[in-house]
């Protein structure tokens, strides 16, 4: 009876000692995400002029006492910014905010050029940037692929084989040819944070957005016809049109607001346009969010005329605000937004998982689906449904968009501190991506060419329009991967090199 007292004891001492250590752990989490915040907030007002260049900052206790923390959490946040060269200390005196801290980069500009319906030619240069990008000896801002460095793949991966050892998915025959029932239940269990109320029936699995969109496009035009798109562009949707005999009209827009509405207007008064494609939340390469109003007033126009708007969602979850925005599609009544998405942004891209809700058009769409494959990989489906279902997914947003805001920030500081004068960035509110304008006498793809050399990759404005010559001295970059020294080593050098081209 002793010796059974004594094991229970040990037993209730263990438990007792592993939610002791679970909730310490806990506690260094929020403590550790605090701080983080903490230095968030800073960087913000120092970059809205409210603390200027060497300008004292509060000091750790005061800051401590009115963020209500501890002085520890203060220490780490005024480390952080020390770190990132954003403030420094002075001995005997307390923090300031560096001499040499550049202004952050003004939103590029718009391309204004005539709209007209053009062959799409997709540049061999597409071909470099997307071999080279997964070249390990490569410091890489050129694909936009997400950040490896969050629990979400180990816990992929034990959802994974969990699965192979308990599900059949080998030997049972086709699937489906929408797709995983369970996959397509929690995805319209997700649609409402986008303000989309859809029935599972009325989704259909792809693999991938840009299978999805293929799917779009395939069952809705025939090879000459006229697609709009934004502009610059994901240089992915402009193959798709060039493979598919279509004709890209682009349509201006710019880092606030995304597509040109008038400018659509015009378009649509001048060519018979047969579908619009485009990324209002986040776009690529800029990242954009639209506005609702233009929402609204994009779907009002496609009403119109009677077209359907194919709306690329990939980015839609990664917002930095705390509600999601709302896509085109949660203001559409009459069935005629197609939206497509997947998790190859917020995940992982070998998921090969994307999907399409297609309103009106599910038929043809279902069609286009049976056409081009005969049925969809069971064991990721099920092991993504597993990962919604389980409340995993919501985890991991909240820490990936918290973990993109703070790269995007440091982009741009490290942009203000080591480009040249004159260069303009967009400040995107989700997504990884950023639009940088560098100044005319800085040629993009030679830049491109140069970084190469330095073993940089980034990706060059050419390739975001089906004319190579609109975007000669803006590049796009990638800053979804975690900022180590020898990446911001990499910005500096990016610097350098479009500095010497200005000299030169």
């Amino acid at each position: 009876m002793a010796r059974l007292d004594a094991l229970l004891l040990i037993t209730i001492t263990s438990i007792a000692d592993h939610r002791n250590l679970n909730i310490r752990r806990r506690n260094f989490s929020m403590e550790q995400h605090r701080y983080s915040q903490i230095a968030s907030q800073v960087q913000q007002q120092i970059r809205d002029g409210i603390y200027k260049a060497e300008d004292k900052l509060p000091s750790v206790r005061a800051l401590a006492k009115q963020q209500q923390v501890s002085v520890s959490t203060i220490l780490a946040a005024y480390g952080l910014l020390e770190d990132r060269g954003i403030i420094e200390v002075r001995p005997k005196s307390g923090y300031y905010v560096r001499r040499n801290l550049g202004k952050p980069p003004k939103a590029p500009s718009i391309v204004q050029t005539a709209n007209t319906p053009e062959k799409v030619s997709t540049p061999q240069l597409v071909m470099e940037v997307m071999r080279d990008s997964s070249l390990p000896n490569l410091t890489s801002f050129g694909a936009a692929v997400p950040a490896s460095d969050f629990p979400v793949i180990n816990q992929l991966k034990k959802i994974f084989s969990q699965k192979v050892r308990t599900e059949p998915f080998i030997g049972i025959g086709y699937d489906s040819s929408k797709g995983s029932d369970p996959l397509r239940r929690q995805l319209a269990r997700r649609a409402i944070d986008a303000g989309i109320l859809v029935s599972p029936d009325d989704i259909v699995i792809a693999e991938g957005c840009q299978a999805a969109v293929g799917l779009c496009l395939r069952a809705l035009t025939k090879p000459g016809d006229i697609v709009a798109v934004e502009t610059p562009s994901y240089y992915g949707l402009l193959q798709l049109i060039e493979a598919l005999g279509l004709k890209a009209i682009e349509i201006p827009s710019n880092a606030e607001n995304g597509m040109s509405i008038e400018a659509l207007k015009l378009a649509f008064e001048q060519w018979p346009i047969k579908i619009v494609l485009g990324i209002p939340c986040f776009s690529n390469p800029v990242g954009t969010l639209m506005p609702d109003d233009s929402k609204q007033a994009l779907l009002e126009l496609i009403y119109k005329y009677d077209v359907p708007l194919i709306e690329d969602d990939i980015y839609g979850d990664l917002g930095y605000a705390s509600q999601r925005p709302k896509a085109v599609k949660s203001f559409d009544t009459k069935g005629q937004v197609l939206l497509c998405s997947s998790v190859s942004k917020t995940l992982e891209p070998q998921l090969g998982i994307g999907w399409v809700m297609p309103g009106k058009y599910l038929k043809l769409i279902e069609y286009q689906k049976f056409l081009s494959s005969t049925g969809s990989f069971r064991l990721p489906q099920m092991a993504v449904a597993e990962f919604l279902a389980g409340g995993g997914y919501d985890r991991h947003l909240r820490l990936a968009r918290e973990a993109y805001r703070q790269r995007r920030d440091r982009l741009i500081d490290l942009v203000s501190l080591h480009f040249p004068d004159g260069t303009r960035m967009s400040s995107p509110q989700g997504g990884f991506v950023a639009w940088i304008q560098l100044p005319k006498g800085v040629a993009a793809t030679r830049l491109y060419r140069d970084a190469r050399e330095h073993h940089i990759l980034i990706a060059p404005g050419e390739i975001f329009s089906s004319d190579p010559h609109k975007y000669p001295h803006s590049i796009r970059i990638s800053y979804a991967n975690s900022w180590t020294q020898e990446r911001e080593d990499a910005i500096q050098t990016l610097g350098k090199l479009a500095k010497q081209q200005l000299s030169t």
